[in-house]
């Protein structure tokens, strides 16, 4: 009986220690560490910011209790949480404690107090959305917690409001066997949108029928049958398998909506007719003239604007939670240009009469302006969203000059921006043809990115998804690849890699002042304390890489995203490589253009790819040191995300070298053209030689942990294969040019005759300047802008180039001169110049009298030209 007795209290014991030890002394008074007071019945995006908030503390073994009001509260700690408006307690305790919670959408405000002596929080949001965001941010703060008596340290004051309205995720439906694989998964589903909802994406654009081999264009036979069209079907679909797909169609929209995300679809294939809208599938280059499996059939051009009316119509009805539809207009829908003006009128009034409210985003690229007026006059819900930067990733500006700068709507917002204004704008950015796979993210970048989205009141922007183009070109029943080899995978989903590009995106899209300890603190998690900062450091330099390639080096030849692939191409042989127009003309000068200046002498203003080179070589050069750095604090148990982030960083460091290598050899083969001395060619070979072996890095540095094929478009086009295949094409571009120069008539030693390509050399601070920018002006009146400009070697001249902002307008020079002091430089446009039309932009060209070059504003820095807002 007494050992019985003993052996109870020893158990008792243990349980006292255990009850101690995971919930603290406030376990033995059955009273919880924290107490949650909440609003009557919140909203669903409100309860799963406070499911995450709870599943932290279930994490950490910390007691809470969700108590309906302050006085019911037993918790050490409190935490209120509420909408600004109301009757709820955060409403009160706004009021009692004048605090305010900013009135735009999705506001939040988080702020600490004391409830009778008790410490506390209060989280309280503008919306259901805003107090979701703060939920959120408090719970990953709970998450950093290292004491579990005092949960909530980490927290910190904060009053946030969203900069970009809208910040969207775009996924293509391109390859049906990968999309499928993804589309019934709902556990992916609330992995991926839990990701976006914490990094404060507020909208997902799913977009059917772009390039995909005739696959969901049009989109409603996947879903639904059309009544009054018994002839038009998807072949090989039944009747189960399209409720399957619209209930989890219906299911995927309402797990957005839990989370406070917006979901719209894209509708950018109306009828099949082969051509570019095959993608170059193989089997489905022209539209079949009998059914085909996987495609649609019986949709003519007489039954389709019927078909699609109703169609859209029925979409629209048995999916109710859609919040807008994308719609493509231009010939690569399926549409001639005279279907067109017959076909949306029809689609804009049924659009209007079923859903008035609806939004629809009307892309711009050949968008005919009868289209747009139609829209008005109808009176739909509309807005015009057109491309950032071609479909690439440049730099984070609207490009300063298109190339080509006369065409039709294609590349950017050409003369759209017009006033008195009738429609919004939403800026696309395709940065699905440029950072396709390798990892991405740069605060700095956003932050410019988003602020470039506000011309002409934009209202945010939407942004691919990472691995947007996976299995694109590829047969339907493929099987979809795996990105990393087995050995190095360290992920559920191959999206999770791709956390830090999410979280820059996302929570730099809603405020660009964001802390950086909320990526610090993922950075540490991931790669240790002393390792993450390190490669904190070297994923932020190494993302300016692509854009700066697609701006400065990438052959406009190559700008579509189904073409063009500045992660893994080449970018030709050098003699094609050397031929390349840029897609910022404007800002930097190419090959030709520096072969001219050496061999007939003038100035440029403009980066010269000479200096573009030495950029480069610096930004590989700082990404090898901090790799090295990182090195040293290998930590004894594998990290599979390291050795992989680490093989991304090597990457993307020695396309930066070979870039660096591969413009002195362009340039030199430009003067072996211009003057045909055969000693340029020589330099031009070792040049290419030099670039070869950064490229030989980037294969060593991938082929133990990339997939050996990267099914990421058209093969033909590039956009399959390996690094490794990419260097055979370099090796024997290279044998190439050396044949050409075995074969060039020499006796003796080449005598030179042409210049040498210089290197450029770092030449400090050539210039001082200080502008007050001009951003409002009257209309009818002149605008004048001065400047200030300091040189060591003196001042030459100075320029100011402007224009309308209309990028199909060229821009105009005036000189500007000297006024007052010695260093300050004036110029004036004439009223009758500025077109009310459109606002106005200016930069300044500069040139010192050693023949130094710059354009300011500095686009390293800011946004290389100033928008003058005309006040109307």
């Amino acid at each position: 009986m007494r050992k019985k007795k003993c052996l109870r209290k020893v158990g008792q014991l243990f349980v006292f220690l255990m009850l101690v030890s995971q919930f603290g002394c406030d376990a033995l008074t059955n009273k919880p560490q924290i107490s949650i007071v909440t609003d009557t019945g919140p909203g669903e995006p409100v309860n799963h910011g406070l499911a995450e908030i709870t599943n932290e503390l279930r994490a950490k073994r910390i007691s809470f209790e969700t108590v309906g009001s302050i006085e019911e509260a037993q918790g050490k700690h409190i935490v209120v949480v509420g909408l600004s408006e109301g009757n709820g307690a955060a409403a009160q305790l706004l009021v009692a404690e004048n605090r305010a919670v900013p009135a735009e959408p999705e506001s939040l405000a988080i702020w600490s107090t004391r409830f009778d002596g008790r410490p506390g929080w209060v989280i309280a949001g503008s919306d259901n959305r805003g107090l979701m965001y703060g939920l959120l941010d408090v719970a990953e703060r709970i998450s950093w917690a290292t004491d579990s008596q005092e949960p909530l340290t980490a927290i910190v004051e904060v009053t946030e409001k969203p900069d970009a309205a809208e910040r969207a995720i775009s996924i293509y439906t391109m390859n049906r066997a990968y999309w499928e694989s993804r589309f019934y998964d709902e556990a992916y589903w609330d992995r991926y949108l839990n990701t976006l909802a914490k990094n404060r994406f507020n909208s997902l654009v799913l977009i059917f029928g772009y390039e995909n081999g005739g696959f969901l264009a049009p989109v409603y036979p996947y879903f639904f049958d059309v009544d009054g069209f018994p002839d038009v079907h998807m072949v090989g679909i039944d009747s189960g398998q399209q409720k399957r797909n619209l209930a989890m169609l219906n299911r995927l929209v309402e797990m957005a909506h839990e989370r406070g995300i917006r979901f719209s679809v894209g509708i950018w294939d109306h009828i099949y007719r082969g051509g570019v809208q095959g993608g170059g599938v193989p089997e489905y280059k022209e539209a079949p003239n009998q059914p085909q499996e996987h495609l649609v059939w019986g949709v003519t051009a007489d039954n389709l604007t019927a078909y699609t009316k109703a169609g859209m119509e029925k979409f629209i009805k048995v999916v109710p939670g859609l919040d807008g539809i994308q719609l493509r207009v231009h010939w690569e829908s399926g549409l001639t240009a005279a279907e067109q003006l017959v076909f949306f009128p029809e689609i804009f009034r049924m659009v209007k009469k079923t859903a008035p409210n609806l939004r629809l985003d009307i892309r711009a690229k050949e968008l005919p302006d009868q289209i747009i007026d139609d829209a008005l006059e109808i009176g739909v819900n509309f807005r015009l969203t057109t491309k950032f930067w071609m479909e690439q990733m440049g730099m984070p500006y609207h490009p300063t000059k298109t190339n080509p700068e006369e065409s039709p709507i294609r590349h950017s917002y050409a003369y759209l921006l017009r006033y008195p204004q009738k429609y919004k704008m939403h800026w696309r950015l395709w940065n699905g043809g440029t950072s396709r796979m390798l990892l991405w993210g740069s605060p700095a970048y956003v932050k410019r990115f988003v602020e470039a989205t506000h011309l002409y009141d934009g209202e945010g922007f939407e942004v691919n998804e990472p691995l947007a183009t996976k299995m694109e070109a590829q047969p339907h029943d493929a099987q979809p690849f795996e990105l990393i080899k087995p050995d190095y995978q360290y992920y559920d989903y191959e999206f999770e890699r791709y956390w830090h590009f999410f979280q820059t995106f996302g929570r730099m899209g809603y405020n660009p002042d964001t802390s950086p300890e909320v990526w610090e603190k993922a950075f540490q998690k991931r790669f240790g304390n002393e390792v993450g900062p390190i490669i904190e450091q070297a994923l932020h330099k190494a993302s300016w890489v692509l854009p700066r390639i697609v701006t400065s080096v990438f052959p406009y030849r190559e700008f579509p995203m189904t073409r063009g692939w500045p992660e893994k191409e080449r970018l030709g042989d050098l003699p094609a490589y050397s031929t390349a127009e840029f897609s910022d003309m404007q800002q930097f000068a190419n090959f030709t253009d520096e072969a001219n200046l050496l061999v007939d002498g003038g100035e440029e203003p403009r980066i010269l790819p000479s200096e573009n080179s030495r950029w480069f070589e610096q930004v590989s050069q700082d990404i090898n040191r901090l790799v090295s750095e990182a090195e040293k604090y290998m930590p004894n148990e594998r990290n599979r995300e390291l050795e992989v982030t680490i093989a991304d960083l090597k990457i993307l460091s020695n396309l930066a070298l070979f870039h660096s290598r591969r413009i002195p050899a362009a340039v030199s083969y430009c003067l072996f053209e211009k003057t045909k001395d055969v000693t340029a060619l020589d330099d031009a070979i070792a040049f290419e030689r030099e670039a070869i072996t950064a490229w030989s890095q980037i294969v060593a540095a991938s082929k133990d942990v990339f997939n050996d094929d990267l099914l990421f478009g058209v093969c033909n086009a590039g956009l399959c294969g390996h690094w490794k295949d990419e260097l055979e094409a370099l090796e024997r571009g290279l044998r190439e040019l050396e044949q050409k120069r075995d074969e060039m008539p020499t006796t003796g030693a080449a005598i030179r005759t042409a210049p040498r390509y210089q290197t450029a050399s770092d030449k400090g601070q050539l210039f001082n300047v200080v502008h007050d920018p001009v951003v409002t002006n009257p209309v009818g009146e002149p605008l004048k802008i001065t400047v200030t400009i300091k040189a060591p070697a003196g001042v030459k001249w100075v320029r100011l180039r402007h224009r309308s902002v209309n990028q199909e307008k060229p821009y105009k020079t005036l000189p500007m001169l000297r006024s007052g002091s010695a260093d300050t430089y004036s110029a004036v446009v004439a009223a009758g110049e500025i077109d009310p039309t459109w606002d106005y932009m200016y930069f300044i060209e500069m040139m010192d009298d050693a023949g130094n070059g710059r354009i300011y504003p500095d686009l390293n820095e800011e946004t290389p030209y100033i928008i003058v807002k005309l006040i109307r």
